[in-house]
């Protein structure tokens, strides 16, 4: 069965259930307002797909993703337009929907994080016209010293670099005013992931140890 023709079969088992009775209470209450309490910002990679790896349900997740699960620092009017979509995104969660944890995952593989660590990829590279410039707002993540090149490996670079990039995305959604507010007055808890595709294994950020740990 070709690929498309997948997708439409599963629209329509989709569709069977979704009108079924199971899902009237749901159509008649949610369906007519979202109201998640959960915001989740991730990458637009195909393999990683927060509804299914959290097992959530129709309206429990208020999401984002674009390249790398990247959040661009705040900036009046959102700065020269380029990250319009994402703080806006992040502008109607925190005010009229009110969620009360935002979650950034990051996961291993990521193509966006690779062109930052590529050497040879610039502004001027084909196909990194638009990517580039986005990546430029965790770039600080792909910094190492000479000792750390030295003495790490590749894979082990990369894997820092991801999960550095959430932490720094985390950094930016804190500077945005109704953020630090929401959480000043504790309606508000963010959150970093880091889920390794290979395993399936979900790492999320402990504050106070100041690192990843696995969830269990």
């Amino acid at each position: 069965m070709d690929v498309y023709d997948r997708l439409i079969l599963g629209y329509r088992k989709f569709r069977a259930n979704y009108l079924g009775d199971d899902n009237k209470e749901w159509l008649k209450g949610t369906g007519k307002r979202q109201d998640p309490k959960v915001m989740m910002v991730a990458c637009s990679d195909s393999r990683v797909h927060p509804t299914i790896l959290t097992r959530s349900a129709l309206g429990e997740l208020f999401m984002i993703r674009n390249v790398a699960n990247v959040v661009p620092p705040f900036e009046e009017g959102g700065g020269e337009g380029i990250y319009h979509g994402t703080s806006a995104a992040v502008e109607y969660a925190i005010n009229h929907l009110h969620v009360e944890h935002i979650i950034i995952m990051g996961h291993s593989g990521c193509g966006g994080i690779e062109s930052l660590l590529d050497h040879t990829v610039t502004d001027e590279t084909e196909g990194y016209s638009f990517i580039r410039p986005w990546m430029k707002i965790v770039e600080q993540a792909a910094e190492f010293s000479a000792l750390e090149r030295d003495s790490m490996s590749t894979q082990s670079r990369t894997c820092l670099c991801e999960k550095r990039a959430v932490l720094i995305s985390l950094n930016n959604l804190a500077g945005f005013p109704w953020v630090k507010d929401a959480i000043v007055a504790g309606k508000l808890k963010l959150h970093g992931w880091y889920f390794d595709i290979k395993t399936g294994n979900l790492s999320e950020y402990n504050w106070q140890k100041e690192k990843f740990e696995e969830i269990t």
